[in-house]
């Protein structure tokens, strides 16, 4: 019995030191948050993963056009980015980016935020 009991504990632990190797890069903060409700029309960007990445994309994306932003390609690794946002208004949008993780795998995924300047009176209510 004692025999199955160590084959149980080595396969459980193979299953999980597998899972933990192909974890990916996962955005930890943005701001403005994920869903988030701002009143202030944000003049920058920032967002932070999980791990040191490249960023390969940033795209601001409102409901009919692509939002400018300071964002370049860059073939530096770091866990932090902070991008300007020139000409930012309210409404809802879309943060589309992709990333190259430590590994080399490519990680994309999206956000959105709504920037509602009505939303300071009625948060003061």
């Amino acid at each position: 019995m004692s025999k199955l009991v160590t084959r149980f504990i080595v396969s459980v632990s193979l299953l999980l030191s597998a899972q933990f190797a192909w974890a990916h890069t996962a955005l930890k903060q943005a701001t403005p948050a994920p869903d988030a409700v701002v009143a202030a029309v944000p003049t920058k960007i920032d967002l932070v993963f999980s791990e040191s990445v490249k960023l390969v994309k940033l795209q601001i994306m409102a409901s009919d056009h692509e939002m400018p932003s300071s964002f370049a390609p860059n073939d530096t690794a770091q866990a932090e980015f902070s991008f300007e946002t020139p000409g930012m208004h309210p409404g809802t949008f879309t943060v589309n980016w992709s990333v190259l993780g430590a590994d080399g795998h490519p990680v994309n995924n999206s956000y959105k935020f709504t920037v509602d300047q009505a939303a300071a009176g009625s948060a003061a209510n």
